[in-house]
């Protein structure tokens, strides 16, 4: 998050660290199944999704975002992936979350 938080520093070090390491845990666990002949380049960043996937689409050859379950305005795309299938520099995948 691009914010603060209400962790105190003194005790649990600094609250951007903590922000770091738990982004990385939680993308190393959700990229831990993926086929060993798919190369795989992540690493985590600190601001809005939408600009950071869009820098990122110019390094990419494909950007892959989820997609909630349908509200109760049925199947829509969010912001993010809207934004990221019309400015995109590369392929954008939408996979719908499955749970």
């Amino acid at each position: 998050p691009a914010h603060d938080t209400a962790d105190h520093p003194l005790l649990t070090g600094t609250p951007e660290r903590l922000h770091e390491e738990r982004a990385a845990k939680e993308l190393e666990a959700a990229l831990a199944g993926a086929p060993a002949d798919v190369r795989l380049r992540w690493h985590t960043v600190e601001g809005p999704a939408r600009r950071a996937l869009l820098a990122a689409s110019h390094e990419a050859d494909l950007l892959i975002v989820g997609r909630r379950h349908p509200g109760q305005f049925g199947h829509r795309l969010g912001r993010i992936a809207h934004t990221l299938l019309h400015h995109s520099a590369c392929p954008v995948a939408v996979v719908p979350d499955t749970v």
